[in-house]
């Protein structure tokens, strides 16, 4: 038996579930703000997306989510410590799904069986 769900998502809601989905199977987990910051980030387009750390983008974040300017320091240092966001402020390609639909199919074994 195979069990299907097709959701239509906006483009901050695709980036926040993809980000759901995969955290179990990352090797370092994101925490529910982390995925709501990276979420936010990875979903700017334009020449925002160009500079996804910089001043505006930061401002875009915080507003959105009502966190301080410390906040957002914070969760982007704690992604970088995690190693989600590189040294050139780039977050990981891994991380990003494909533009429109990104099918995702994991097995699950009972070894008693």
């Amino acid at each position: 038996m195979i069990i299907k769900k097709t959701l239509k998502l906006s483009t901050l809601e695709y980036y926040d579930k993809h980000l759901n989905v995969i955290n179990p199977f990352l090797p370092v987990k994101l925490t529910g703000k982390e995925i709501e910051v990276l979420s936010h980030l990875m979903s700017f387009t334009g020449t925002i997306s160009e500079d996804r750390f910089g001043t505006t983008a930061r401002n875009i974040v915080k507003k959105r989510l009502n966190i301080s300017n410390a906040g957002i320091s914070n969760y982007i240092s704690s992604l970088k410590k995690k190693g989600f966001i590189n040294d050139k402020n780039e977050i990981l390609s891994i991380l990003f799904p494909n533009d429109k639909e990104q099918s995702y199919q994991f097995t699950l074994l009972n070894y008693e069986s």
